[in-house]
């Protein structure tokens, strides 16, 4: 497994998300941030680019096909090898029905706006200010 964090190059993010459009938007805004983008569009195959790549941060979606975000989050967690990988999740439903929120680092609610999301994921990749596990309220 490679750790692409210690390359010297732009930080890797392993971005999961089913929507099709929303997964080629969000490439290209980390893109133009200066990210490294691997994409999976559920969380099987999520796991399974975990298998070749240690990211810098893994965004994922919540309810997705064949294993959703929850289900991924608790499968990286039980996985030491990811303990300093954050994780940022997000989604349209209400965050008192997401199972597993409490094993991300992040939590952020779909249409947040490109800068909060930005600032987020750039706080989440540089690692500080890593206490706070909401901006909901």
């Amino acid at each position: 497994m490679r750790d692409e964090r210690s390359k010297g190059h732009e930080p890797l993010v392993l971005l999961v998300e089913d929507e099709l459009g929303l997964r080629k938007l969000m490439v290209m805004i980390l893109e133009d941030e200066g990210y490294q983008v691997i994409e999976a569009a559920n969380g099987a195959q999520g796991l399974a680019k975990l298998q070749e790549v240690k990211p810098a941060l893994v965004i994922t979606d919540y309810m997705m096909p064949e294993l959703n975000g929850g289900e991924m989050v608790r499968a990286i967690r039980r996985n030491p090898a990811f303990d300093d990988v954050p994780i940022l999740m997000m989604s349209a439903a209400l965050p008192q029905q997401i199972q597993g929120r409490e094993l991300v680092d992040q939590f952020l609610p779909k249409g947040t706006g490109l800068q909060a999301l930005v600032d987020t994921i750039r706080r989440l990749i540089t690692g500080s200010d890593k206490s706070s596990a909401d901006t909901d309220s």
